[in-house]
């Protein structure tokens, strides 16, 4: 195993921070701003941020006819469809609740693997999925959630949908044949991510007013080149550098700094059997990852 020098180490608190920050960064820009076209405007400027980038350090290339398969899946699933679910999901959840519940994605692949890819898994590992399974029950608390409120319904929908997107994603950017590096399709994952959400956003609110003011326009910068642009390179360079193992403990800190930052600046409520969800989640998620 290399090394974790400081420049690992600074991505990696970068990236956690940055995700773990953009929940609630993503809930003051929807105050002034329909779920639709924040995630269109979002997906422009973080695909704008990774055209330039490959670009300036000269690695853009068009792609491949056998590489339209991954762009198409990845760009679809993994970027409009996530975004914009979990877009919805936080217009109804708070900001902390739905990064947990958007975050569930690894305990979907191994079952998944398990059944279809024919992927081993231990008693560890099961033991591990059902913990984070306990964990999500727990977290969603359905003995205590007023059934007669479709809007924690549809946000909770939305947001364990995006869950499921996220994992297919995965999966197939696990098992397909990449003739590129991730570097090189990025920008076209993210345009054929940006096209139908751009149709999307017109189609439902074709004469939209958009209220601009500081808070909008920092959300959406920050969104847009720190979350989707620089952290998605700077999670190309440690997932290439890092084994896998530490990549995704690593990750499992996001939902962590994002509960903890709505609890602290947006007034939401980190309750204990929220508490006792997030040790369970966590637990069954290291599990999950963990080599038996």
């Amino acid at each position: 195993m290399k090394n974790i020098n400081l420049r690992y180490i600074g991505l990696f608190a970068f990236i956690i921070f940055s995700w773990g920050l953009a929940w609630p960064v993503n809930k003051v820009g929807l105050t002034y701003l329909s779920p639709a076209w924040y995630t269109a405007i979002r997906l422009v400027i973080g695909t704008v941020t990774m055209m330039t980038i490959v670009l300036i350090v000269g690695k853009f290339s068009l792609p491949k006819s056998k590489d339209c398969p991954l762009i198409v899946i990845i760009g679809l699933l993994q970027i409009s469809i996530y975004i914009l679910l979990t877009n919805f999901g936080l217009t109804y959840l708070p900001a902390g609740r739905s990064s947990l519940l958007a975050y569930t994605t690894p305990l979907w692949i191994m079952p998944a693997a398990t059944l279809f890819f024919n992927e081993k898994a231990g008693l560890l590992k099961w033991i591990g999925f059902l913990m984070g399974l306990g964990g999500l029950l727990l977290l969603l608390s359905p003995w205590e959630i007023n059934w007669s409120n479709t809007d924690i319904l549809f946000g909770t929908a939305m947001l364990l949908l995006a869950s499921l997107c996220w994992s297919i994603s995965m999966l197939c950017a696990r098992y397909m044949q990449w003739s590129k590096s991730p570097l090189e399709l990025i920008p076209w994952q993210l345009l054929i991510g940006t096209l139908p959400i751009l149709v999307y956003a017109y189609a439902t609110e074709p004469a939209v007013t958009i209220q601009w003011n500081m808070p909008l326009i920092l959300s959406l910068i920050y969104t847009g080149i720190l979350v989707t642009g620089f952290s998605y390179w700077s999670g190309l360079i440690i997932n290439k550098e890092l084994p896998t193992i530490i990549v995704s403990l690593g990750f499992l800190l996001v939902p962590i700094v994002s509960l903890l930052v709505s609890t602290v600046y947006m007034q939401e409520t980190l309750s204990l059997p929220t508490i006792c969800a997030i040790v369970l989640i966590i637990s069954g998620i290291c599990c999950v990852v963990v080599k038996e």
